[in-house]
């Protein structure tokens, strides 16, 4: 059985480097998991400060990691 996993990167467009995972939740297929993926990532942005998005080039970036889970 296959399921994703959605985690996300708080990234800096400056430096290019993301300092901040976060394992969100799991999904049945990648297409839940890429749609809660970005609603995911708007709400995250919209917790941070304005300016510190603004000063340090703040944008949020996830993936949906593919994992498979055996069957007992």
């Amino acid at each position: 059985m296959i399921k994703f996993v959605l985690i996300l990167h708080l990234c800096s467009s400056i430096t290019g480097v993301c300092f901040e995972n976060q394992t969100i939740s799991q999904h049945d297929d990648h297409y839940s998991c890429v749609i809660n993926g970005y609603v995911q990532a708007y709400t995250s942005l919209k917790t941070l400060d304005i300016t510190d998005i603004n000063e340090r080039k703040l944008a949020v970036r996830f993936e949906c990691k593919e994992l498979t889970i055996e069957k007992i």
